[in-house]
């Protein structure tokens, strides 16, 4: 049985604190869609130094004065007012931060790629059911009214016919990674 008071149905439900680990340019997307969202909120910045910190939460439209601002990753994991955490981080470092942060209670919202292979997804989600954490990635597409409206035309056959083909490509030149531990 959960120690955790039931919520109040007369109040409206406190919505999920984030916390940012890192200030790459693909987080500014998401911290400015969370201030739109009722059901988030960006709780704290952490980067590796507090004004880099400073700068994303007032370049982003984030209340820096209550936005807690941090000076490193593990600050923002260890904060309780952090219930989940959004990782922008490069995809080499996913593993390391997303299994720290699982093992301290907070849900898991990763930047695709999420891994950068599938022994390094299993380690990332072996820890997050171990802690009883959410997982996330941050594929939206498929959640987006956009992606609905693409399936609806698709399958009205009078608006664009029998549908033949589909062909797709996506090129991905990534920076160095490190692929060792992936391939033993």
């Amino acid at each position: 049985m959960s120690s955790a008071a039931a919520p109040d149905p007369d109040q409206p439900p406190r919505p999920v604190r984030f916390g940012i680990l890192g200030c790459a340019s693909i987080a500014r997307k998401l911290a400015r869609a969370m201030l739109l969202a009722p059901g988030a909120a960006v709780a704290a910045v952490g980067s590796r130094s507090e004004e880099k910190a400073r700068l994303f939460a007032a370049d982003n439209g984030l209340d820096v004065a209550a936005t807690l601002l941090h000076g490193s990753y593990e600050a923002i994991l260890d904060d309780p007012d952090v219930d989940a955490v959004y990782l922008p981080l490069p995809t080499s470092l996913h593993v390391r931060w997303a299994t720290a942060a699982a093992a301290r209670g907070k849900h898991v919202l990763l930047e695709k790629p999420t891994a950068l292979c599938a022994a390094d997804l299993d380690a990332i989600l072996a820890a997050c059911d171990a802690a009883g954490v959410q997982f996330m990635d941050s594929t939206m597409w498929m959640h987006h009214p956009r992606t609905a409206r693409m399936r609806d035309t698709v399958d009205d056959k009078d608006a664009i016919g029998d549908i033949a083909t589909v062909s797709y490509l996506q090129t991905l030149i990534p920076a160095r990674l490190e692929w060792d531990h992936c391939y033993p």
